[in-house]
């Protein structure tokens, strides 16, 4: 047991030493710079990010779906309406949109050339 004992105390004693030649400053400092490079090589994507979100908010809707409705059936079916329902209406008005800025386009060429 007491051998035991030592050891611990040994290895404790060992951690906390000072380091010598270096001040507390300069090791915060070299601390600090190595956070810094290791954050900078592990940069994450936003798009990535944004895309696990997404995958992440479709599943969970699909799994509280699926609970409501009794079945992976059903709930599915409600998520396939829904998306066809917001395709039919999404595309006339991504349209509407697409000429009215092809009109302004076109209206603020016409207006820029110069006559002469």
């Amino acid at each position: 047991m007491k051998l035991l004992q030592n050891r611990a105390q040994t290895a404790t004693e060992h951690d906390h030493a000072p380091m010598q030649g270096h001040s507390d400053a300069e090791l915060r400092a070299a601390y600090e710079r190595g956070r810094k490079e290791e954050r900078s090589r592990h940069r994450r994507s936003p798009v990535l990010v944004l895309g696990l979100v997404a995958v992440a908010l479709i599943g969970g809707t699909s799994l509280v779906l699926a609970a409501r409705e009794g079945s992976f059936r059903e709930g599915g079916a409600l998520i396939d309406a829904g998306v066809s329902t917001a395709a039919r209406e999404a595309v006339p008005t991504i349209r509407k949109g697409a000429e009215a800025l092809q009109n302004q386009l076109s209206s603020d060429t016409a207006t820029s050339k110069p006559t002469g």
